[in-house]
C-alpha cells in the first residue's frame, strides 16, 4: 500500500488524474508550435475560434472575448503553471467576483482548464469530449475569457464563460 507523505506528490497525482479526466478522449498531443493554417492567431484567438466553430456548428451565436475575463482567465493559468494554486477550479468565485467588480452584474458564469502539450484544436476538442466541459462550452454565455501559460513544454489552459 503506498501511503503519500508529501503534498506535491498527492497534487501531483491528483493534476494528473484531472488532466487524463479532462483530455484523455482528446486528439494526440500536437506541439504547440504547429499553428493550423489560415487560422493565424495567437493560441488564445485560436482557441476562440475553435470554441465557437464548435458552439455555431451546434446553432449557438458566438461568444465574444472578454479582456477582464482573460486577465483573471490568464492569472489562473499562470498560477497553475507556477504551483501557486493547484491545477483545476480553486478561486473561481473569486475570479468572477473580480471580473464582476469590472463589468457589474454577472448572470452566470462556469470555467473550463486542461493542460499538456496540446495546440488550440487538440485543447478544445478534449473539453467537447469531456461531458462537464461541452456542457460549458454549449452554455447560455455571450462572453469568453481565455488564457494561457506555459511551464516548459506544458502549457496550462483556462477557460472562462460569462452571461452578461
Amino acid at each position: 500500500m503506498l501511503i503519500l507523505k508529501n503534498r506535491q506528490v498527492f497534487l501531483l497525482l491528483f493534476a494528473l488524474f484531472a488532466v487524463f479526466q479532462a483530455v484523455a478522449c482528446a486528439a494526440p498531443a500536437t506541439p504547440r508550435a504547429k499553428m493550423k493554417p489560415g487560422n493565424g492567431g495567437n493560441l488564445d484567438e485560436q482557441i476562440l475560434y475553435y470554441t465557437n466553430k464548435f458552439r455555431q456548428s451546434k446553432g449557438l451565436k458566438p461568444l465574444q472575448l472578454s479582456d477582464e475575463a482573460s486577465r483573471e482567465a490568464r492569472q489562473h493559468s499562470r498560477d497553475m503553471a507556477s504551483g501557486r494554486t493547484g491545477f483545476g477550479h480553486e478561486g473561481f468565485e473569486d475570479r468572477i467576483a473580480h471580473v464582476s467588480k469590472q463589468m457589474g452584474r454577472i448572470g452566470n458564469a462556469a470555467e473550463n482548464v486542461a493542460y499538456g502539450t496540446l495546440d488550440a484544436e487538440a485543447v478544445v476538442d478534449g473539453w467537447i469530449k469531456s461531458p462537464g466541459h461541452r456542457k460549458n462550452m454549449l452554455g447560455d454565455y455571450n462572453l469568453i475569457g481565455i488564457g494561457t501559460a506555459d511551464k516548459g513544454r506544458i502549457t496550462f489552459f483556462t477557460q472562462v464563460f460569462i452571461k452578461k
